[in-house]
């Protein structure tokens, strides 16, 4: 019998266990309701909001929860941060000032918040982004990085010393040592990006001395921390700081290049927790600002790391919906071709628009599965374009008959006429396989791809999968050449 009592108890004591209580006590109410809302997923707009009315200057707030979190208390237009565990019952008292200079706690894990009451008010400039911003576009690196490090120092300090740290809980002491060790390092990672992006006349990023990146490495990773907005920041500026090393510290000319860079750097270097969040973070941002093309690749890989039911790819599918999936509406055209939502021109199950080819024939990007495909986008009145054609002849040239049986050349035009495409084609002695997107800028290829400048390189594997957004151009010689190599061989 107790046994049985046991098991039809187990679902209320899981759920007790998976919720946090919060009692708000007004001295006098201002409004007539109050809410908070949970840091559960790391993104604003999905986060979990639980809300309820005020009666006599009193409200319960039940808030499911199954693990350690911040959650944002909101009342008559003010807010407030709050730390909360599963199971924790915690009373809060509103007085008649402020709500951030009258709140007072008791009940479980009362010391915890008024502890971080107290430091997020002494510390506020160091953890304020605007704040440190402002410091860095003002102070030389050296004089940063000391201030950077007081500041870490004097963090540590004040929380050793703190009156009634042992009464902390564990997972409590784990998100405040977190939130200090990785506000020292976002804001070290964060300098030579934000002193980069504060003009478009800047093209290069300063690299950290090394002196400075003394202890980073992939140890500082470690999904724990996640729910530190400090450790969250620190891995966007990392994986920024480091995409842009990759790429010589030169800043990307294309944003579709550098998000493509982004996601292959965190690949390299986050650990599964934080990877997740970092694709699916940056995805929920911009999957309706990027290109169709990026947007699937990216989900892809969200899907690829997470699951296909995994809790960010079911958030995520249905924002960018329109980007993951096209959506064919067939209109009566001819045999080969029908038209999407947006207007342009596909085959059907193709994700991309038509090529037309020298002979008028309709054909499409993904029609080459089982061969290597090397994309050459370029237009007659593009110098640069040109200028990379001997070089490409060349290119060919490097491959055995056999090996080019395995492999397509393919030429995408964006010339507005096909008059001035075809006479670039002949002036040029161009080989391969040619095809044309007609509209320069306004070419439904240039667009999907959201391509800015050409010429523009692309590889494809056997696979029908584009494996580098931007490949290396034919003037690159043996690099290109053992990038193919790598590409028939799988």
């Amino acid at each position: 019998m107790k046994k049985l009592i046991f098991l039809l108890l187990l679902p209320l004591f899981t759920h007790a266990q998976n919720t946090a209580t919060i009692n708000v006590h007004f001295a006098m109410a201002m409004t007539d309701s109050c809410l908070i809302k949970v840091q559960k997923y790391y993104i604003n707009e999905y986060e979990p909001t639980f809300k309820t009315d005020i009666y006599e200057n009193n409200c319960t707030l039940k808030a499911a929860i199954d693990k350690a979190s911040l959650a944002r208390f909101s009342y008559n237009g003010q807010w407030a941060w709050l730390y909360l565990e599963p199971g924790v019952e915690i009373n809060l008292n509103i007085g008649l000032d402020s709500l951030y200079k009258s709140i007072t706690f008791s009940g479980n894990v009362a010391a915890e918040n008024v502890f971080l009451k107290d430091f997020y008010a002494k510390f506020h400039n160091d953890l304020d982004k605007d704040v440190v911003k402002q410091s860095i576009l003002n102070t030389p690196l050296d004089n940063y990085e000391i201030g950077l490090y007081n500041a870490h120092k004097k963090q540590l300090e004040f929380y050793n010393s703190y009156a009634g740290k042992d009464k902390f809980s564990a997972l409590f002491r784990g998100f405040i040592d977190n939130t200090i060790r990785y506000s020292y390092y976002s804001g070290l990672f964060s300098f030579p990006i934000i002193i980069a992006n504060q003009s478009a006349q800047i093209l290069k990023v300063n690299p950290l001395p090394d002196v400075m990146l003394e202890g980073v490495d992939k140890k500082l990773f470690n999904d724990e921390a996640m729910p530190s907005e400090a450790y969250r920041d620190f891995i966007n500026w990392y994986v920024i700081y480091f995409t842009s090393k990759a790429n010589s510290f030169n800043k990307f000319k294309d944003y579709h290049i550098s998000m493509e860079s982004k996601i292959q750097t965190a690949r390299q270097n986050l650990i599964p927790a934080s990877l997740v969040w970092y694709i699916a973070d940056f995805l929920n941002a911009d999957c309706n600002k990027i290109a169709p093309y990026t947007a699937k690749d990216v989900y892809a890989k969200l899907i690829e790391t997470e699951g296909p039911n995994g809790v960010y790819a079911q958030l995520l599918k249905k924002k960018c919906e329109a980007r993951i999936n096209t959506k064919v509406v067939v209109e009566k055209t001819n045999n080969d071709k029908t038209t999407t939502a947006d207007g342009s021109s596909k085959k059907p199950g193709s994700e991309y628009p038509l090529l037309k080819d020298l002979n008028g024939k309709s054909f499409g990007i993904d029609d080459f599965k089982g061969k290597v495909v090397y994309i050459d986008f370029w237009a007659s009145w593009c110098g640069p374009c040109r200028a990379e054609m001997p070089s490409s002849k060349q290119l060919h040239a490097m491959f055995s008959p056999k090996q080019q049986k395995e492999i397509v050349f393919l030429y995408i035009s964006i010339d507005a006429t096909e008059d001035a495409w075809k006479k670039g084609v002949e002036q040029l002695g161009i080989e391969g396989k040619q095809g044309i997107s007609p509209g320069n800028w306004n070419s439904e290829i240039a667009k999907y791809f959201q391509i800015n400048g050409i010429p523009r390189y692309m590889l494809m594997d056997k696979k029908g999968n584009i494996v580098d957004f931007d490949a290396k151009r034919p003037s690159s010689g043996t690099e290109i050449y053992n990038d193919i190599i790598k590409l028939l061989a799988e």
